[in-house]
Order: structure tokens, then sequence, then C-alpha cells
């Protein structure tokens, strides 16, 4: 068995053993809600997979030249990993090839100080899998369990600052200088941030359920995978400039566009005044489109 770091071209395959793995898992199961442990979003879903290899750290695991597993990896900074999944083909399972994979991992990233990973309290077997692989459990509830495992490793005194399990609520900055900040497993729920320059950075797995953004300057940004609409809760855009924004793929059920400049628009290549000028011919004695 080995593993080695999952490429653009393994994105089909890495869906397969994927889907196979969670699927097999979900059946078996049946649980009366889904279980976002058990079937991680998109683990199914080949686009998904894809981003996952371009933008995070994924590996797929091999036995006799043959995929049979996969994971992926979220690194921040140099000293925090997260296990966000990690799966082996139904037919290979019980074999110990989780384990030694999760070795494998661990001694990819020797820099790494602290992991942490979430598995289903519905699945005891993974529970007493990681525990044995030197996992704790620092959160435990009807629903999942979470993990860390720290390693010793020397400490990198090029890092000045290091907070780390500690509380700086309420604390306020002016003036700082925090480029190449990184913040993984935090509550930053409230903050306020203005004139300040975010230029190239990056934010995933990010809860910002709520939060308003007023005044800024995304041109060039990009949006990949991320939820605008829950339970209810639809996001709205006011005076936005969205000149020349591109979406592709993208579910927009449901949206409104109203009192807004179209000029150029188009919907798969057609122009949106083409649309609306045949509407209304078809609808009968409407105005023309101006």
């Amino acid at each position: 068995m080995q593993i080695r770091e999952a490429t653009v071209s393994d994105h089909k395959v890495f869906t397969e053993v994927s889907r196979a793995s969670f699927k097999q898992e979900a059946d078996r199961l049946r649980l009366p809600y889904r279980d976002l442990n058990i079937e991680p979003p998109g683990y199914d879903n080949e686009s998904m997979n894809r981003y996952l290899i371009e933008q995070l750290t994924c590996y797929v695991i091999e036995l006799d030249g043959q995929v049979i597993g996969g994971t992926v990896v979220t690194l921040t900074g140099q000293e925090y990993g997260r296990i966000d999944r990690m799966f082996i083909h139904p037919e290979q399972q019980g074999r110990g090839i989780g384990k030694r994979a999760l070795q494998l991992i661990e001694g990819l990233h020797p820099t790494v100080r602290i992991w942490e990973l979430e598995t289903s309290a519905a699945q005891p077997n993974n529970v007493a899998f990681y525990r044995a692989a030197g996992y704790q459990s620092v959160f435990e509830s009807d629903v999942e369990v979470c993990f860390i495992k720290r390693v010793k490793r020397p400490i990198d005194e090029a890092i000045t600052f290091r907070y780390e399990e500690r509380s700086i609520k309420g604390a306020q900055a002016y003036g700082v200088d925090a480029s190449q900040l990184a913040i993984t497993n935090s509550n930053i729920s409230e903050l306020r941030a203005s004139n300040c320059n975010f230029t190239r950075s990056q934010f995933r797995n990010i809860n910002f359920r709520e939060s308003e953004f007023d005044d800024l300057n995304l041109s060039g940004s990009q949006y990949r995978f991320v939820t605008m609409f829950e339970s209810g809760r639809p996001t709205t855009f006011f005076h936005t400039n969205l000149t020349s924004t591109i979406m592709k793929n993208c579910r927009l059920d449901g949206m409104q566009i109203e009192d807004s400049s179209i000029d150029g628009l188009t919907i798969d290549g057609v122009h949106i005044k083409d649309l609306l000028e045949h509407y209304r011919k078809e609808t009968g004695g409407m105005k023309r489109y101006e």
C-alpha cells in the first residue's frame, strides 16, 4: 500500500471510490437525518472533488497500482492540520489500510503539531479507530465526536506570535501588520473589520451566516461551492457592481433581478435583451425592450 498526492486527473476515480465508501456506510446506517460526517458535502460530485484536489491537499491510497481510497487534508499555516475526510473502498476495509494511511499522512507533514478531525457518533468503530491512533476527543454529542492529536515537534522560533486555546475576546487592533496570519478552529463571530487590506486572503469552510459585507472591493475574487441560501434566509445584493461577473454551474432557483443594469448579460450564450424581446412578443402588445 502507498499514498501519493492526488492530481486533477485523479478526480474521477477519487469520486468513484468516495461514492462507494460513503454511500455504503449511509445505506448501512440508514439514519433518519443526513449526517455530514457520513455523507460529506459533494462526496459523490466530480466537480466538488476536482475542486478539493485543486485547492486542498488530497492523497489517493493505492494498492497494487489501483486507487482504493483517498484523503482530504486542510493545512493552516505550518503547524495545524485537519483531516477533512478519509475513505477506503468497502472491499478493502478492515485490512489496516486506514491506520497505515493516517500514519503516512502525519509523516508527510512533519511541522504539524496539532491535528484535528471529526467523525460521526453513529460510527463507534471510527471513534475507537481514532482513539487507538492517538487522537483525544475534545467534544462529544449525540451526533459527532471531535478529536485532536498533539504531536511533539520542535517549536519554530521564527513564529513570533502563537495563540493557542486562549481567549482574546474583545481585543482591539489599530495599525497592525497581520499579513500571512493563519487562523483555524477559532471563534471569530461578531468580528468588526474596517479599512483593512485582505488582498489575496483565503476563506475556506467558514460560517458567514447573517454577516454584512459593505463598501467592499471584491474585484478578481472567486467563489466556489458557496451557499447563499439556507433555511429561508436569502442573500441580498444592494447597489452592487457585478459587471462582467461569470456564473458557471450555479443554482439560481428563485433568483430575482430588479431595477438593475443588464447590458451584456447573457444566459447560456443568449443575450437577455433577446430573451426579453421574445417574451414580450409572445405575450403580445407589451412595450419593446429599450
